[in-house]
């Protein structure tokens, strides 16, 4: 039986697998069937062909490979490997490593303690002052980990410190989920004393009984002549520690200690330390340091969990999470929210011509949707959902503001223009990946039910109610009418209700009864107040509501002599449709609304 370990330049970048009887192909590729070096960019999707057959590893390169393989200084294609020996593909360097007759990482030990924690307080360290000096560093651990990996590589060296015994130290793994009684132990990150590459390979029945069985801190002691003959580690391993982590966030992890047959030591105390006190002194080292280690991985699982809401949160909402009973605050609740549903135009044909390529339309689909997100973000809004190439945002949740109803529809109306102008701005830029790119928006505030909406085991957080659905409408509608950003009748109210709105105008647009549904909405466009001559002026949108009037009113001749003051107009030119298919004439019954046959 042989193990081949995979090192790259990073500690977290390593794996040792063990050579099965037939062929493997190592690569980049994480198929099944495959070893993969996803880390190295040098290494080709499929490199090279492994065969261990009769002591030996052959390694064939594969044809289409790009990099060369180095073996004994020299580029080969096809070679022989003996067990010992390397050879290295870009960045990262292949070790072949003999593990014959039993694997110490199945053997019984000679020797085996465990302490529960209450006899853990009562040990007494020996070299007390260096212990906790080691400990002492831990809040600098703390402040110079910028990520899970160097903390990781951080708590090896530790765990080194505090147990001068060792000649080892790892971050150890098994899958909680697995039933196997030996579970397969991966080894994250580790370091040897003197700095060797060799590859610790764990004992399986001993990081399986602290952390699957026993739930704690467990020593194991080999005999050092059975080890001798028996084992083929180079390393004349005799006795290893493992203590497992807090199950919370992450089950199955520990740190895992080893080292050779300790030398008697003299104390520095008149107090005579036993061998069986020096074990219990490192295994309540080694259980404080994995104590401290999972506290700090919960830090930062809770860091990055609050780190990941700020894509669906704008920091006034989580302040104002964060400072409330969570529980308390995500319970459903019915307020009056504003809601925001932003869909992209044309994005089916855009999907059509992009269906060879679909990771690159989604990247461009992707960076779509964040015009969307970040608009409604920056506008403390929430992100409720997401529907393929649509988003929605609401507001009214959980911020409530003095100023009521008016603030939240203002918020995403500013929003919605927002979004508008980044969409135009990338439009106009040649060969931006946006540049065919448009976007309807429909706003509509009322009330619904939000917070944690879901069941117990599938939920999230968004909101509820038919506010929603007409949202969804409006924007549909945004299509026939010919405009961006659709409002409904609450919305605008509140908007032109804002005193100084030097930011925005409404025109209404008519009164209509959404398809598949039974009430009738009046509509209205927001317009951004620019100098834009292309925009509506003030003169437009008079001209328009005086056609609109007539239009309601029956005068049919009067709102045809005003819409000839608005050529390219989509609102005018759905009115001119509509009178049309009744022959210019209002029908029977008129009463200035019109039900949609479609969506």
């Amino acid at each position: 039986m042989a193990d081949l370990v995979a090192r790259g330049i990073q500690s977290k970048s390593m794996w040792q697998n063990e050579l099965p009887d037939g062929p493997i192909v190592l690569g980049r590729d994480e198929a099944n069937g495959m070893w993969a070096v996803a880390w190295d960019a040098q290494i080709s999707r499929k490199h090279a062909e492994l065969h261990w057959h009769d002591g030996r590893l052959h390694v064939r390169r594969i044809e289409s490979a790009k990099n060369q393989i180095f073996v004994r200084g020299v580029p080969s294609d096809d070679f022989l490997l003996d067990v010992g020996e390397q050879f290295a593909i870009g960045d990262t360097v292949f070790t072949l490593l003999n593990l014959e007759t039993q694997s110490f990482a199945s053997a019984t030990p000679f020797t085996e303690m465990t302490c529960s924690a209450a006899e853990l307080r009562k040990v007494m360290f020996d070299d007390a002052d260096e212990r906790i000096q080691v400990l002492a560093s831990l809040p600098e651990v703390i402040r110079l980990s910028g990520t899970d990996e160097e903390l990781e590589r951080r708590v090896v060296e530790v765990l080194l410190q505090g147990i001068p015994s060792a000649d080892a130290a790892a971050i150890v793994r098994i899958n909680p989920e697995t039933t196997s009684d030996d579970q397969h132990v991966e080894v994250l990150t580790s370091q040897r004393r003197d700095g060797s590459p060799l590859a610790i390979r764990p004992s399986r029945r001993l990081v399986n009984e602290a952390i699957r069985r026993r739930r704690q801190s467990v020593f194991f002691q080999w005999e050092t002549a059975a080890l001798s003959d028996e084992f083929t580690l180079g390393d004349e391993t005799t006795w290893a520690i493992c203590a497992p982590l807090p199950d919370d966030p992450q089950p199955g992890w520990g740190v895992y200690l080893s080292g050779r047959a300790r030398q008697q030591k003299v104390a520095r105390t008149p107090r005579i330390v036993s061998e069986d006190d020096h074990r219990k002194s490192d295994l309540k080292f080694a259980e404080l340091a994995a104590d401290l280690f999972g506290s700090l991985k919960q830090v930062n699982f809770l860091q990055r969990r609050v780190g990941q809401s700020a894509h669906f949160f704008s920091p006034r909402v989580i302040e104002a999470l964060t400072r409330q009973d969570m529980d308390e605050v995500l319970k459903p609740q019915e307020v009056e929210v504003t809601v925001l549903f932003c869909d992209l135009r044309g994005s089916c044909r855009i999907a059509e011509e992009g269906q060879q390529d679909l990771h690159d339309l989604w990247d461009r689909v992707s960076e779509a949707l964040g015009i969307m997100t970040g608009a409604i973000i920056d506008q403390d809004g929430v992100i409720g959902d997401f529907q393929g190439d649509a988003a929605m945002g609401f507001w009214g949740w959980p911020l409530r503001s003095s100023q009521g109803e008016t603030d939240q529809v203002e918020k995403a109306c500013r929003a919605a223009l927002n979004i508008r102008r980044r969409f135009a701005q990338v439009a106009r830029q040649k060969g931006h990946p946006l540049a065919n790119f448009a976007c309807g928006v429909g706003i509509a505030n009322g009330t619904a039910i939000a917070g944690k909406l879901g069941t117990v085991d599938q939920f999230k957080v968004s909101v509820y109610g038919p506010v929603v659905n007409l949202a969804s409408r409006l924007e549909s509608m945004t299509k026939q009418f010919r405009v961006p950003i659709l409002l409904n009748d609450r919305a605008a109210e509140r908007i032109r209700a804002v005193k100084e709105a030097d930011w925005a105008r409404c025109r209404r647009v008519v009164t209509l009864q959404p398809y598949g549904m039974t009430n009738f909405v009046a509509i209205h466009e927001l317009v951004p107040r620019t100098g834009d001559p292309n925009e509506l002026t003030e003169g437009k949108i008079r001209d328009y509501e005086a056609a609109l009037d007539a239009f309601v009113s029956g005068k049919w001749n009067v709102t045809s002599d005003l819409l000839r003051r608005l050529p390219n107009d989509g609102p005018s030119d759905f009115l001119r449709g509509v009178m049309t298919s009744h022959n210019n004439t209002p029908p029977e019954n008129w009463n200035g609304t019109i039900a949609m046959s479609s969506k």
